[in-house]
């Protein structure tokens, strides 16, 4: 298990230097998939309150009825702003440019049909208003190259000295003299869609001309807070916000502010354009308000895309900006947020790849799926709650490509243990239990010490056998007809092969397959090949002039199971004492005259009924202690007269009274157990004969 832990993190370790490299050098190419999944948790959250400080005055459907189209005339817009300022708004800010004369004032007019004369100028008029009340006004870069002058700044962004990532623009469209040179300041109003097609972010600063230009939101914010000093913050010389005077605004390290949307389009309070103008608005809605000036109309081309509307008017996207500013719901990428991705792509590969890797294939899926609720739970909240921007899709991608790498190793190692398993068992156990070891292939080869019923069998006076066929062929066919109903004995009661030696078969019960009655399968077993052997001697008569005789016999106790041999040439097999008791004791079966013995430590094994007889306790070669033998006779416990009379007598011989014994002994008929009479007549005789204080009832047997 130590190797294959190791080939499995030899495979996680290549994966998270793969994604390490894709992360650090190619994230700009996974920006896209990132992005959408933020865009998921906006929809999962829903639409929250706006402020109600904020206001929209909308050149809408209803304004371009009433007032005819766009552009209005400046006058119109002059009174407008005046019925703002009289409602004592708290300032103005546009989201218009006015690049060209107006074209509907008499003084154009007079110009363009050269007609002399002192003609009210709606521009110079407008730009006067425009001078005496709260607006900013707005403008946008281009990346067309002019040589168009920018509008100065009102307060200059200090600090400037690393802008290397900022947005640089080659040309900018500005409002005319007349309006440009009254105002007290004014800001880009430029938007920048994600790539995925939808604003996310807005930049704060832009670049011309080697000056840092403030956006028309952060100069309503300047505006508002009086702030004298606008400084660029840095960390570890990285762009990281805008300072207003200790007023920090996150942005990301080109400048751009994140948004956090409200919602769909009119999540902030819209009044017509039409309404200001006419003067029909209440103005409680305006007094000390923010209010924003721009359209919502398809035709004027300011609509953009957004996490919740396809078609939101731009105007709300300043307006959102400044409710985020105001309210400091900031959504920003802290600089420990790279060191956060890089620990969740070493957890999520190596961590989880060596969770996945010891836990059953049943438990991955849930597992996954639970982890990767609870940490895109997490993550949602961070990005909610703490305002914390973090990479959503590599963890994503981290998960899947663990779960995936770590189904594959299983597979294909799963798939190798599997072919192992029925390389070394196919032959030795019984399909069900094959298929019980597939399932618990990580057990299966372990060395381990195990209570085993061990099971050895032997042809009787096989060399005599082998001298009457004198063919090798003969022989070999006879050994094969004999062999499978054997071996199919002991794979039915679920038994183990060991192997096959000769004409002696060993095999156990319970390893590798757990068999909670194994002494009661073993002897099952032997009573069962016994009883096949009655039957197939009838056609080995028939075709050998022969009949073949077994001894069988079984022991219980703990062995040493599993793997064993050198690299490259190895088996699973067991050792120890109690296996080759199990081969002494098939040895008795001959000097006994009997063809099943068990020991007495399968005999306490055993649940179901048997006949069963005593046979002796004798002490086998290369063992010290004594060891009871019993005979099975039937899976019937039904004693006959004469197996109770020797019952009888070996307790007088076991008492040491051998003169009852051999009365009783003697009274045994001789032609069904005459080996085993004959060695306690002869053993009660020769101490009768010659009377020995130090009488044993104990055999000791000195030969295998």
């Amino acid at each position: 298990m130590k190797s294959l832990n190791l080939k499995f993190l030899l495979y996680y370790l290549a994966l998270y230097i793969f994604m390490s490299l894709i992360y650090f050098s190619f994230q700009s190419y996974t920006n896209n998939f990132d992005t959408k999944l933020r865009e998921i948790f906006f929809e999962i959250r829903g639409e929250v309150p706006a402020s109600k400080d904020i206001v929209i005055v909308d050149i809408d459907e209803k304004s371009l009825k009433q007032l005819g189209q766009w552009p209005f005339g400046r006058d119109k817009m002059a009174q407008t702003l005046i019925n703002l300022t009289n409602a004592q708004v708290g300032i103005i800010g546009l989201d218009i440019v006015f690049a060209e004369y107006d074209r509907l004032s008499p003084h154009t007019l007079a110009q363009q049909l050269n007609v002399q004369g002192d003609f009210l100028d709606h521009d110079t008029i407008f730009g006067n208003i425009i001078a005496n009340t709260p607006t900013i006004l707005g403008y946008f870069f281009t990346n067309e190259k002019n040589d168009n002058i920018a509008p100065n700044i009102a307060t200059p962004i200090v600090d400037a000295k690393n802008t290397k990532m900022l947005l640089t623009a080659n040309g900018v469209v500005s409002n005319i003299t007349p309006v440009q040179e009254n105002s007290y300041s004014s800001g880009f109003f430029n938007a920048a869609p994600s790539s995925t097609g939808k604003i996310t972010q807005m930049p704060l600063m832009m670049k011309y001309q080697d000056k840092i230009y403030p956006s028309l939101s952060l100069e309503i914010i300047r505006a508002i807070r009086q702030v004298q000093n606008t400084h660029i913050t840095y960390e570890d010389n990285i762009l990281r916000g805008i300072n207003l005077d200790e007023f920090l605004i996150p942005t990301d390290d080109k400048g751009f502010f994140t948004l956090n949307f409200r919602g769909p389009q009119r999540s902030f309070k819209y009044i017509s354009f039409a309404d200001i103008y006419n003067n029909t608005f209440d103005e409680k809605d305006i007094q000390g308000k923010i209010v924003l000036i721009g359209t919502s109309v398809t035709t004027l081309a300011d609509l953009r895309a957004t996490v919740y509307d396809l078609s939101m008017p731009g105007v709300e996207i300043h307006a959102t900006l400044l409710d985020n500013i105001f309210k400091q719901d900031f959504l920003y990428m802290p600089t420990w947020s790279v060191a956060l991705d890089a620990l969740m792509i070493f957890s999520l590969i190596l961590i989880l790849g060596y969770i996945l890797m010891v836990l059953k294939p049943i438990f991955i899926f849930p597992f996954v799926l639970i982890l990767t609720s609870g940490l895109y739970y997490y993550l949602y909240d961070l990005l909610f709650r703490d305002g914390i921007i973090v990479n959503l899709f590599f963890p994503l991608v981290c998960i899947i490509s663990s779960t995936l790498l770590t189904t594959l190793l299983k597979y294909f190692e799963e798939r190798k243990i599997s072919l192992f398993i029925k390389s070394k068992f196919a032959k030795k156990v019984s399909p069900a239990v094959m298929e019980d070891l597939l399932q618990k292939e990580d057990d299966a080869f372990k060395v381990k010490n195990s209570e085993l019923t061990v099971f050895f069998s032997d042809l009787r006076d096989f060399t005599k056998i082998s001298e009457k066929l004198n063919d090798p062929q003969r022989l070999i066919n006879l050994l094969n007809c004999y062999m499978e109903p054997m071996t199919n004995k002991i794979i039915e009661k679920e038994g183990t092969i060991d192997k096959f030696i000769g004409d002696a078969i060993m095999a156990y019960w319970n390893a590798p397959q757990v068999c909670i009655k194994h002494a009661d399968s073993a002897v099952t077993c032997a009573l069962n090949q016994l009883e096949a052997l009655g039957k197939l001697n009838i056609q080995i008569k028939k075709e050998y002039d022969l009949e073949l005789d077994i001894g069988i016999g079984l022991n219980s106790g703990l062995c040493t199971v599993g793997e064993m041999g050198s690299l490259g040439r190895s088996d699973y097999t067991i050792i120890g004492d109690n296996v080759n008791l199990a081969s002494r004791v098939e040895g008795l079966t001959k000097f006994f005259g009997v063809k099943l013995i068990i020991t007495e430590q399968t005999k306490k094994l055993l649940k179901d009924t048997y006949t069963i007889k005593e046979l002796a306790t004798v002490k086998v070669k290369g063992k010290e202690e004594a060891t009871t033998l019993f005979e099975v006779i039937d899976l019937k416990n039904e004693q006959s007269q004469d197996e109770l009379l020797f019952q009888k007598a070996l307790e007088y011989f076991k008492k040491e009274d051998v003169k009852n014994a051999l009365e009783l002994f003697l009274q045994l008929d001789m032609n069904k157990y005459f080996k085993l009479n004959q060695l306690y007549i002869h053993a009660c005789q020769k101490q009768l004969n010659k009377p020995s204080k130090n009488f044993n009832p104990i055999f000791d047997l000195d030969f295998k």
